[in-house]
């Protein structure tokens, strides 16, 4: 694969006859400014979000309604392989490709992306909220997409239960009792006592261990090298200590009975990014939103980017001209903001706030009065530590994650032997790279 890990370097399209046969003064339109609004294309599209992406084309058809989609449904899991089978076969990739944060490092390598802050688009990553930034460029500097949303996370609480058994459900005291996760220790042996161990503080293992990975800021490899402690060791000790000391559940996340969970009493806190209030908590908290029993909160130590999902334009689209005015209408624009404000989504460009400030606002049946969207913007987004993106963060993924699987399965695996056999897959998987 290495003839194909060349970066973002750009490529002179070829003239296609459909866009030899354009007016020169529709083909030559400048990319910083808008198209006609009888403009005709066709945009093909892989993806794995239908919500979004029916929501943000549909908005832009209303702008342009002589353009047209061609969606693919693909899963984000998948999208590595089809689009490296793309290269090497000679086939033809999207137009507009998605890239999901757990793979984004790999595929972001991949010689097929347009770079964005290069001619024609000239780009300025400056008009994104600065902690993501590291998460859309390559090792070159490229920037090869833009995120299409925020994807900050503090953590989500049911205010009965923390109201209960810690006294309180005000966010404000909730931070200062545990403003680091030994107090949030302390405090979840509290509420199991309390409980006779029918009340866990945590759903699942695999939600704390990515959120306190993550809340690290930590690059994943350093020049060719993994210190496994030093990077993986704080979050994988909580994970451990979660488990033994009765903190957590061992609920695996995404499954029916964690599903389950959240329209149940059993436990108080979880990890929330903006995307978690609609897919999470709305859809299987089935009376959450008649009573807004639930609260939004800073997390003990810091808060998390979870997950994402970036979009950029192929070296084979035909017609960047459109895919730009796209790209630029979903991810920059004040009406691209307006359209995913509709599925509870917040753009990650910072001009549509100054122009529209009510589109931070957000508020969700499930969470009563509590203004999420100002929340996630004010306190939230502050406090967020972000890593940057390396080729081998896929593989590290499902390392961690088996890893994680051995922890929640065999209750006697300890902290080092935990780390060990992380370390063990690793260098077994990554063999260019020193693992210790």
């Amino acid at each position: 694969m290495a003839v194909f890990l060349a970066g973002c370097a750009y490529k002179e399209p070829a003239v296609t006859e459909e866009q030899a046969e354009r007016p020169k003064e529709t083909s030559e339109i400048p990319y910083d400014e808008p198209l006609p609004e009888d403009y005709k294309g066709t945009l093909s599209m892989w993806g794995w979000d239908n919500d979004y992406y029916q929501t943000i084309t549909g908005a832009f058809q209303e702008k342009y309604p002589n353009v047209e989609f061609e969606y693919t449904a693909v899963q984000h899991k998948d999208l590595p392989q089809k689009y490296e089978t793309a290269l090497i076969s000679g086939g033809e990739l999207p137009d507009i490709a998605w890239s999901v944060i757990d793979s984004r490092g790999e595929v972001f390598e991949l010689d097929m992306w347009e770079p964005l802050e290069q001619e024609p688009y000239n780009f300025d990553i400056s008009e994104i909220h600065e902690y993501l930034r590291p998460h859309m460029v390559n090792t070159k500097g490229n920037v090869c997409g833009i995120e299409q949303s925020l994807s900050p996370a503090g953590l989500a609480y049911r205010k009965d239960l923390a109201k209960k058994y810690l006294g309180t459900d005000d966010p404000a005291q909730l931070e200062a009792m545990m403003p680091d996760w030994e107090s949030f220790i302390e405090k979840g042996k509290e509420v199991y006592e309390k409980s006779g161990g029918s009340v866990y503080m945590w759903f699942s293992l695999s939600d704390l261990r990515q959120f306190t990975q993550e809340q690290q800021g930590l690059a994943w490899v350093k020049d060719g090298k993994i210190d496994v402690e030093k990077t993986f060791g704080r979050s994988l000790e909580l994970v451990c200590r979660f488990r033994d000391e009765h903190i957590s559940d061992d609920l695996v996340a995404w499954t029916p009975a964690w599903n389950a969970a959240f329209n149940e009493d059993g436990h108080i806190f979880t990890a929330c990014a903006t995307w978690t209030v609609q897919f999470t908590i709305q859809s299987y908290d089935k009376s959450g939103g008649k009573e807004g029993r639930w609260g939004l909160m800073n997390a003990p130590e810091g808060n998390a980017n979870l997950g994402g999902t970036s979009m950029g334009i192929s070296h084979t689209c035909e017609d960047k001209r459109l895919a730009w005015e796209f790209i630029k209408f979903a991810t920059l624009s004040t009406e691209g903001a307006k359209a995913i404000n509709s599925i509870a989504l917040m753009t990650t460009a910072k001009r549509p706030y100054e122009e529209v400030p009510e589109l931070k606002n957000y508020k969700s049946p499930w969470f009563g009065e509590q203004d999420l969207g100002t929340y996630y913007m004010e306190k939230i987004v502050p406090h967020i530590r972000t890593r940057s993106l390396t080729p081998e963060d896929g593989v590290v993924h499902d390392s961690l994650g088996l890893v994680l699987n051995v922890i929640n399965r065999d209750k006697s695996v300890s902290y080092e032997e935990a780390i060990g056999f992380l370390k063990e897959e690793l260098s077994a998987e990554l063999e260019e790279v020193e693992v210790y």
